[in-house]
């Protein structure tokens, strides 16, 4: 159940949670697989800042771990939360984490290595990503008609930038250009199994303009990532087991 990826390019290889089976898989440039890290709990979202890979280790807790020797650097339990789920960093030394259950972002401040409730949202939000170009967080939400929401980090004020026509929301990610990509699951519940046309689809940064359609046929595709070094799109798709990779045409 492959749920997110980040990637090294110093080393050229791709680390990929597994919230099944509670592991961290490495991905070296020829393809070949070892595990980086065993024993988690669920992990959930991960990223990369200053050679620390970063986990969200669902339920309650987001743990730091050096990418040259595994050692952990960070161990921090959110008490407030019951389901978090993503995460992204600022430029200023900050982990922004999703409450998916309680409606409340979370910042984890990485020198003191110290949380706090940042944000309360409205509803329960799934992926989030740092705009560096606007100074901004883009959230998306995994509900019917989704909306993408933003939250402005100069004044710490939330705002709704669009409601969707999808359902079920759960990666966002920005391109070098600044374009916006979010994953669709689209319809059903881990009760009944959901579609296995998941959907991958592509805003400006002002989203004026789109949706327009990337990529289909993905089940259950989670935390996309794109890979600036390849200029590719990644897919966990966590309920096929699978990576996808997709080219883009912008450079």
């Amino acid at each position: 159940m492959p749920e997110s990826a980040a990637y090294d390019s110093l080393t050229k290889r791709y680390f990929i949670s597994n919230f099944g089976d509670g592991s961290i898989i490495e991905i070296d440039s020829t393809g070949g697989k070892t595990y980086f890290r065993k024993g988690l709990s669920k992990p959930l979202g991960i990223l990369i800042y200053e050679n620390i890979l970063y986990v969200v280790d669902n339920p309650k807790s987001v743990k730091g771990f050096d990418i040259t020797d595994g050692n952990i650097k960070l161990d921090t339990e959110i008490k407030e939360a019951q389901f978090i789920n993503d995460i992204t960093s600022d430029d200023s030394g900050f982990l922004y984490v999703t409450g998916s259950s309680t409606g409340i972002i979370f910042r984890i401040d990485i020198a003191s290595k110290t949380y706090s409730p940042f944000m309360k949202t409205h509803g329960g939000p799934n992926g989030i990503t740092y705009d560096k170009s606007k100074n901004r967080l883009l959230m998306c939400y995994f509900m019917e008609k989704a909306p993408i929401d933003e939250i402005n980090l100069e004044d710490s004020t939330i705002s709704r930038i669009i409601t969707t026509e999808f359902t079920n929301l759960d990666g966002i990610v920005l391109d070098l250009d600044g374009n916006v990509y979010i994953s669709e699951w689209g319809p059903g519940s881990f009760e009944t199994g959901y579609t296995k046309e998941g959907k991958i689809y592509k805003y400006d940064n002002s989203f004026k303009k789109g949706p327009e359609l990337i990529s289909s046929i993905h089940h259950g595709p989670a935390d996309i990532y794109f890979n600036k070094y390849k200029n590719e799109l990644v897919i966990p798709s966590l309920l096929s087991d699978t990576l996808e990779f997709i080219p883009l045409k912008n450079k």
